[in-house]
């Protein structure tokens, strides 16, 4: 069983290129909309527009690689693949405009339900994100698993790799899905 320190560039190709490919539009117009890309542009020493969006595509790409790292073989459907995907992005929204971005801009960690609220157009695009990419890379997965199943002794690995449907898994979806988006308009 490989493990994360063994993948090879060319395992995470696909994990870039469904990155490229997914929500990242979605997202990248909320933050326009919201006025977010220039700001982003200023952490690192831009004021552009143009330079915005470089920086998201390149945070995009290595989250795009850590989903295909985290969740490969995990989604065996695609509502799986989506849930998966929107756990994802929630994990981002945290990351990200809640923790980092205030940080990074000189300011002090600010988790109240005032700073949730107006983040929430970047809490629907990171989830947009986190679905798309999750819908793409099970795409690109299952492509590459067709490729895969002609030799018998790869299939019979990657057969055991795939996680079996009617697992508890569904249930841990909803109940983070639940607390990292409900819990914020609860305690409001």
């Amino acid at each position: 069983m490989k493990g994360l320190a063994t993948e090879t560039p060319s395992e995470l190709k696909p994990c870039v290129i469904c990155d490229d490919a997914s929500g990242q539009g979605a997202e990248q117009y909320i933050l326009l909309l919201t006025g977010s890309l220039q700001g982003i542009g200023t952490v690192f020493g831009g004021s552009s527009l143009v330079f915005g969006v470089v920086i998201i595509m390149g945070v995009s790409i290595f989250s795009g690689m850590g989903y295909g790292l985290l969740f490969r073989h995990e989604a065996p459907d695609a509502a799986s693949a989506v849930a998966w995907g929107l756990i994802y992005g929630l994990l981002w929204w945290f990351i990200g405009p809640m923790t980092l971005l205030p940080l990074l801009l000189g300011g002090s960690l600010s988790w109240t339900t005032g700073t949730a609220a107006s983040l929430l157009p970047s809490l629907i695009g990171h989830l947009i994100y986190g679905a798309g990419t999750a819908l793409t890379f099970l795409g690109l997965e299952r492509r590459h698993a067709a490729w895969l199943m002609l030799d018998p002794r790869i299939a019979a690995r990657e057969a055991r790799r795939t996680r079996p449907t009617g697992t508890p898994a569904p249930a841990l979806w909803l109940f983070t899905l639940g607390l990292g988006i409900l819990l914020p308009i609860i305690l409001r």
